[in-house]
């Protein structure tokens, strides 16, 4: 780990700006390449964010799950991913908040900001949650509803439909005016919030945050 990551500045040109956190489709029979929009959306928008960024592209700019080796690392290498990425991007759509793994990742991501937060009281928050469907579709947990899905900057378009509904509606330049804007916003939101790094024995024991609660829970 970089001494930029331990300061809470991180090294622009080797940074892992993103984790693209998202809902896999079950590989059905017959259903080929089942997640391909999402690596469509993921691989443009680390093009925009490399345009944006003096990131080397040595290193991958994003992370997606579906590009890691399987194996006994995947659990490992994901960890240390939420423990480094500058920004936490959730893909919201009705499978997500029904996904055990999107669950815990998103409370790996809430346990680092809480951290972060324990030395820097005042920053932004470094999640930038995404439509991927229309909202009215979706059934948000509470645990979300502090983070603004909706950026005006982002079209009625996209606000209606998510970035699946434009892709799918053949709204191609609105779809990659508004994942441009994306970058950007992630951009931006890295440089404010100077995410610091954490230690991934921080998430020994993740739960799934969008779980119901039972009775007696706190």
């Amino acid at each position: 780990m970089t001494e930029s990551h331990l300061s809470g500045r991180p090294a622009d040109s080797q940074d892992l700006y993103f984790f693209h956190s998202y809902a896999q489709l079950p590989g059905a029979a017959g259903l080929r390449a089942p997640d391909e929009r999402q690596e469509a959306f993921h691989d443009l928008l680390c093009q925009f964010v490399l345009q944006l960024t003096t990131h080397d592209g040595e290193t991958p700019i994003g992370f997606l799950d579906k590009r890691m080796p399987l194996g006994g690392e995947w659990e490992k290498n994901l960890k240390e991913a939420l423990a480094t990425c500058r920004v936490f991007m959730p893909v919201y759509s009705p499978r997500y908040f029904a996904s055990h793994w999107c669950g815990v990742e998103f409370d790996g991501f809430l346990r680092r900001q809480a951290e972060h937060l324990r030395s820097e009281r005042y920053t932004v928050s470094a999640i930038v949650p995404v439509l991927w469907t229309s909202p009215g579709r979706i059934v948000m947990p509470e645990v979300v509803e502090a983070f603004q899905w909706y950026n005006l900057d982002l079209g009625d378009d996209y606000r209606r439909m998510g970035l699946l509904g434009l892709m799918e509606a053949g709204k191609w330049r609105v779809y990659r005016r508004t994942v441009w804007r994306l970058a950007e916003r992630i951009v931006d939101v890295a440089t404010a919030a100077r995410l610091k790094s954490c230690d991934v024995k921080l998430f020994d024991d993740l739960s799934n945050v969008f779980a119901p609660r039972t009775q007696g829970d706190s």
